[in-house]
């Protein structure tokens, strides 16, 4: 039987040429080993017992616990939960045991995801939501092939048919849009999130706030739901460490699984720089994209994704059958099994020496990318138009002077914008005209109490401050640049411009400026988001 042990006999025959061994006495075993012997023995005949049920109950069966029917709800206790090691015939295990490994960048406990396998396995509806960015949205992914949500959900179902998901794919963002904005584009009543953002994610302290505050709003969720990090990964930017550092630390902290096709493909591309032809996809214009992965790489996310799910399916089965552990006596403050879970109340880059107390977050988000929660703009100029391109959208205006204004509820605000390097061939164009419509700008933004008048404001907010950064929030003004000449492509780009204003609803302005330093006075806004 698989995973059993073979105990091997000494030879019954003197080895030629030694001296035969007489023992002097006889060994006779103590009464506490005769005890765990009694109890291996009886926990060997448990699971027979149990695999002999199986095999009459369900002979035509496959002898892996995870290919199940609908009516699995018998548990059972097998020697492997590894899908290749029960079946190595299985379709899944062409990648090879070592690449699955791999692809196994943090596993954690597992605990919230087998609670949801729990109650799938139970024949309850699991609901799984799924936050990611391009290469959510099958940027890469030829027509007619499958992007990686969807070759999973299909596997996913032949496990349990019930099983639904909502795709919130929204191209060119990262963690900090999702902190703001995962409720307007998936329900916040799910059982489980997939979360894909490694790409677009820059390494640095940044993101690390950013992934704490995504991971706490969705593990903070009443009904408790399991995340699961998927991760991609990209080659067309300066470092490749990209999306990992962040994903990993943030992942251990909250004891999130990560699971992806970077551990084992990307050395691949390093040594083999050829095989980027088959990983990555193309872009619209034909030529390889080495952003995102193509339909090769999804189909490997998502097999990774399946072997992984499949693996706690049957871990949850077996501990159903496991007969309860031994009670041991502690030697160390060990964590309890019903710790396991819990959301932790430091941030992951916080002090432990000196804890400083979390600020809640209950963000509300609004962005063109969001049809869930669309930007509300309260008026614009006439030359401030809503613009689609590549699947994004923006209002967008090259018109200095052109205003626009949009509502918002919260005590702190801030801007998505869309910021460019400024090296396009029209934003670098020779053609000073076509330039100046084209290359990045930037707006002169303040807030506006619409519920004031006048002689209010200024009792309120009027004057005089040594430093203008020492006056009210409401009384300022920020510069907002949409040109980012150290990024290495175009991209969203959050901008916290107030904080400390007074609870309630505001309106933001801002105003296109004549002044650039990219030599054009294009300004794109995607979103506000607020808290």
């Amino acid at each position: 039987m698989g995973g059993a042990i073979e105990l091997l006999s000494p030879p019954s025959s003197p080895i030629p040429g030694r001296h035969s061994f007489v023992a002097r006495t006889r060994y006779r075993p103590s009464l506490t080993t005769l005890g765990w012997i009694l109890l291996y023995a009886a926990t060997f005949l448990f699971y027979q017992y149990h695999l002999r049920l199986a095999g009459e109950g369900r002979a035509a069966a496959p002898r892996s616990l995870l290919a199940l029917d609908a009516t699995a709800g018998s548990s059972l206790a097998t020697t492997s939960c590894e899908v290749c090691h029960l079946d190595p015939s299985d379709p899944l295990c062409e990648y090879g045991l070592d690449n699955i490994r791999l692809s196994r960048a943090y596993e954690g406990s597992g605990a919230r995801l087998r609670r949801v396998l729990q109650r799938a396995l139970k024949g309850e509806e699991i609901r799984v939501g799924v936050l990611g960015a391009s290469v959510t949205q099958g940027h890469g992914v030829p027509q007619g092939k499958q992007r990686w949500e969807d070759r999973w959900l299909d596997d996913f179902q032949k496990l349990f048919p019930k099983a639904k998901m909502t795709v919130g794919a929204v191209p060119a963002t990262d963690s900090r849009f999702f902190s703001y904005c995962f409720e307007a584009v998936v329900p916040k009543d799910l059982d489980l999130y997939l979360v894909e953002l490694d790409v677009n994610n820059a390494p640095g302290p940044q993101t690390l706030r950013d992934d704490d505050a995504l991971m706490r709003g969705l593990l903070q969720l009443p009904q408790e739901p399991a995340v699961v990090r998927v991760s991609a990964f990209t080659v067309i930017f300066p470092e490749l460490a990209r999306g990992a550092i962040s994903s990993l630390i943030t992942s251990q902290h909250f004891d999130v699984p990560v699971i992806g096709v970077r551990n084992f493909l990307l050395p691949q591309v390093i040594r083999h720089r050829e095989t980027a032809e088959e990983i990555f996809g193309l872009d619209h214009k034909g030529d390889r994209d080495y952003r995102h992965i193509g339909h090769v790489g999804h189909a490997a996310m998502a097999d990774m994704l399946s072997l992984f799910v499949r693996k706690e399916v049957c871990e949850a089965q077996r501990r159903d059958a496991l007969p309860p552990p031994p009670s041991f006596d502690k030697t160390g403050p060990w964590p309890d099994e019903a710790d396991l879970g819990k959301i932790p109340d430091l941030a992951v880059w916080s002090s432990w020496l000196n804890p400083q107390p979390l600020v809640p977050v209950t963000p509300m988000c609004q962005s063109t990318m969001c049809p869930l929660s669309p930007l509300r703009v309260l008026s614009h100029s006439p030359t401030f138009e809503l613009v689609t391109w590549n699947d994004k959208h923006a209002w967008t205006s090259s018109t200095p002077g052109a205003q626009i204004r949009m509502s918002f509820r919260g005590t702190q605000v801030g801007l998505f914008i869309y910021a460019s390097n400024g090296r396009s061939p029209n934003e670098t164009s020779s053609d000073l005209a076509v330039r100046r419509v084209e290359a990045p700008g930037q707006a002169l933004c303040w807030i506006e109490e619409p519920d004031m008048s006048e002689e209010e404001w200024a009792a309120k907010y009027g004057g005089d401050v040594e430093d203008p950064k020492d006056a009210p929030a409401a009384a300022q003004s920020w510069i907002v640049d949409t040109y980012a000449p150290n990024k290495a492509a175009p991209q969203p780009e959050f901008m916290e411009v107030a904080q400390g204003l007074d609870p309630g609803e505001h309106v933001l302005a801002c105003e296109v400026s004549k002044d650039t330093k990219s030599g054009g006075t294009k300004w794109r806004i995607m979103g506000v988001a607020s808290q």
